[in-house]
């Protein structure tokens, strides 16, 4: 196809200047005050949702045509339930906190964000860099010192909603390997899909790009890409921290929720794939998923809890459960290459040194790098600029152990640490050279091979399919039958 002038083919954007003109985003949780007591309101405005914590205000904006439709019985709920779940974390980031005082009921969701977030809490202790907080059981003792009070008022149940499409689904999409893979199977299933880019005030980079990638998205497949800035996100922690992040797509299922009424979706898709189910054990002892909420037990218990505040029958569920990353950047460039191209998946939060739309300095790009060379696909079809195994990129893979980079919770982990393995020896196979080659060679070439039988069947293997809706789920295992019986 043609792109009129000024928009390049997506398989040729490299650059994108208009992060050169952006500044680095400033914290505003300095601008609240507290002294031993958070309170906190909220209230339903005509442009969407209104969050007050000690007389700051932070707004969530959603387009008129949007909220205008959303039945203003589920408005209060969705307000009250938005409000506690993006504030429930702030005595991690005020020392003096001893009480958080809600001006709201009980919320429905309040149980569910107890649950997913104490289970979410290793994850957290991983990534700190030192202090109390480095320790999952200082972490938990945090959370049973503080005081959650509500008024007492009695909490609203919203009414039961029957009306939705079974071949209807929202859908949270980044431009990442996996929301690409379940838009594209979509597709395949003749669903409609309604994306939805929910961009965070602390990653203005990332969404500069993604805008730019929509563009040319848009005119090839026809497909708008909805941009919902989250401002209440502020309340997170900024500057590489990582409390506040623990329930992230949890509160971005309640955000969808004026989305799921306008289009009548029966599903909203997440894009989960097999290795969210991995755990290991922290130095504290606590076995733990370093991607908790991205666990199939849990997407259950986020579709058991959205569908009762939204008061539907919706279902929220991953089409990608069955399968691994490296399978997932198989089959989506294999299969779909017009959309793999589009392919976006760091989340940039730091302004890159050049701009390209992978900072190529982090353990994300790495992994991806060399996912991308292991299924012989070029990193420059989707906009990587360096050769990333060069001596210096050493750090960046989580199999050579070095905390000299700071890592993504997954890798630190080393939860992913075979997959990575087997990542390198088919990168090897393929003849791709380099430092970062030889020392996989020279550490880790005689287990891969005495190995790889078992690790192909896994990471190439097709695994549990219960968060697939099941009249879809037939039909989505077959293609992932298709794609990868070759390869295993």
């Amino acid at each position: 196809m043609k792109y009129p002038a000024g928009i390049a083919s997506p398989s040729t954007i490299t650059d994108f200047p208009q992060l050169e003109k952006i500044s680095e985003p400033k914290s505003k949780l300095s601008r609240i005050k507290v002294n031993g007591v958070a309170k906190i309101s909220a209230q339903v405005k005509d442009f969407g949702i209104q969050v007050v914590v000690n007389n700051k205000i932070f707004r969530l904006r959603y387009p008129p045509s949007i909220w205008n439709r959303f039945p203003k019985t589920h408005r209060k709920i969705l307000t009250q339930n938005i409000a506690f779940s993006m504030t429930y974390h702030l005595p991690y980031l005020f020392d003096s906190l001893k009480k958080m005082q809600y001006n709201l009921p009980v919320p429905l969701s309040e149980a569910f964000f107890y649950k997913g977030f104490s289970q979410a809490l290793p994850s957290t202790a991983v990534m700190q860099d030192g202090g109390d907080f480095r320790v999952t059981s200082n972490l938990l003792r945090r959370l049973y010192d503080v005081e959650y009070v509500y008024s007492n008022k009695k909490t609203d149940i919203p009414p039961y909603n029957r009306t939705s499409y079974e071949d209807c689904a929202v859908m949270p999409f980044t431009f990442g390997k996996d929301s690409l893979l379940t838009f594209a199977i979509a597709r395949d299933l003749n669903l409609t899909i309604h994306p939805i880019f929910i961009a965070e005030p602390y990653s203005p980079y990332e969404e500069v790009i993604k805008k730019l990638l929509a563009e040319g998205f848009k005119k090839e497949f026809r497909t708008r890409i909805s941009f919902l800035r989250n401002s209440i996100g502020v309340l997170r922690e900024p500057d590489d921290g990582w409390i506040g992040w623990e329930m992230q797509l949890t509160q971005y299922s309640l955000m969808l929720l004026p989305y799921v009424y306008y289009s009548r979706a029966g599903y909203i898709l997440f894009s989960n794939e097999q290795s969210c189910n991995d755990t290991v054990v922290d130095s504290d002892g606590f076995r733990y998923n370093p991607v908790f909420e991205q666990s199939h037990s849990w997407l259950l218990q986020n579709s058991l809890m959205t569908s009762i505040i939204g008061g539907n029958s919706l279902s929220i569920g991953s089409l990608l459960e069955p399968i691994h990353e490296i399978a997932i950047e198989r089959i989506l460039h294999r299969r779909y290459p017009s959309i793999a191209k589009y392919q976006s998946s760091c989340d940039l939060q730091h302004k890159p040194e050049h701009t390209g739309r992978w900072c190529e300095s982090c353990s994300k790009c790495a992994r991806i790098y060399i996912f991308l060379l292991a299924n012989d696909i070029s990193p420059k079809t989707v906009g990587f600029k360096r050769n990333l195994l060069r001596d210096k990129y050493h750090p960046l893979y989580s199999i050579f152990n070095s905390n000299k980079i700071k890592d993504f919770g997954y890798d630190q982990s080393q939860a992913g640490r075979e997959e990575q393995i087997l990542a390198m020896f088919m990168a090897y196979r393929n003849n791709h050279k380099g430092p970062v080659m030889t020392s996989f060679a020279r550490k880790y070439l005689n287990f891969a091979r005495k190995n790889e039988r078992r690790l192909r069947q896994k990471y190439f293997g097709i695994h549990s399919t219960k968060t697939i809706p099941s009249e879809l789920k037939t039909r989505v295992v077959n293609i992932y039958r298709h794609e990868l019986r070759k390869v295993i």
